[in-house]
């Protein structure tokens, strides 16, 4: 960098929106590395926040960076405003729950980093907590889209370890299936609790835990409240425990931080499970 990019101070989170277009345009096209945290406003059951899922993109982002930042000092890392939008069609009975087609996922993904390919930037991490088919089909397919157009490298950290359930292997012994744990349950609850105890209804600790297999073919595409999910949430928030919120919400952030690491390397990264490209392909633009 040079001139009044100078004035960065790497050593903290480096905001998109807070800089001008000449510290911009003096970044070092290499050595920059763009994030853009990506997620709906979603009900998660009653009890947690409709911006569960952009709360807390936004602060494993965050924390990513600061990691990224005394790791290597010579790069520069660089957060786009988190963007709340995505694909949840199936929570819009409840109120609060904002969907956008996978299409309009796919298009915003794809202009925000076709801005940066047209100025020779070449790394871009796309960040998302929510993970319905239909958002990472958008995702997906403008991260396709501009590596060819552009050779923008790009890479979306947490679907494939999701997905392949890593996560399940490394978490500690907690005495129950967690597996069952999809949304609004014992994990985001354990998270909100962590992160922002204060958006946590204190209703969680009297919820039932209700269980669905949202991947079986006679609930796809059918919404929550169709499949009997009267209060919107998916495991047991009655288990939430702050600590466990701890430990996951590192274990998050470490994932971003090895993906990212990956990424400028050029190392292959953890790629989607079959099953889920599978459904990826099938699913119709909604």
């Amino acid at each position: 960098m040079k001139n009044n990019a100078n004035k960065l101070n790497k050593s903290k989170i480096i905001k998109l929106e807070e800089l001008n277009w000449k510290q911009i345009e003096n970044l070092d096209k290499n050595k920059t590395i763009f994030f853009l945290p990506i997620s709906p406003l979603e009900q998660h059951g009653p009890h947690l926040p409709v911006g569960t899922d952009l709360l807390t993109i936004k602060d494993v982002v965050n924390n990513a960076v600061k990691i990224l930042n005394k790791k290597n000092p010579d790069l520069t890392f660089v957060l786009i405003p988190p963007i709340p939008i995505g694909y949840c069609k199936f929570n819009t009975e409840f109120p609060g729950s904002i969907s956008v087609s996978g299409k309009v996922v796919r298009d915003v993904v794809y202009s925000v980093g076709s801005a940066l390919g047209n100025h020779k930037f070449k790394y871009m991490v796309v960040c998302t907590f929510h993970l319905a088919v239909g958002h990472l089909r958008g995702i997906y397919s403008a991260m396709k889209k501009l590596e060819s157009e552009f050779d923008l490298k790009t890479c979306e950290p947490w679907g494939p370890i999701y997905f392949k359930r890593d996560i399940e292997k490394r978490e500690p012994k907690l005495g129950f299936d967690t597996s069952k744990e999809v949304h609004g349950g014992f994990r985001e609850t354990s998270l909100m609790k962590y992160q922002y105890p204060y958006l946590v209804d204190e209703s969680y600790k009297k919820l039932q835990s209700i269980y669905r297999d949202v991947m079986s073919p006679r609930v796809l595409g059918k919404n929550f409240k169709e499949i009997g999910l009267k209060d919107g949430y998916i495991g047991s928030p009655a288990r939430a425990d702050a600590d466990y919120g701890r430990w996951f919400f590192n274990e998050i952030v470490n994932v971003f931080v090895e993906s990212t690491l990956k990424l400028l390397k050029g190392e292959q990264q953890e790629e989607l499970p079959n099953y889920i490209k599978v459904a990826m392909k099938a699913l119709f633009w909604q």
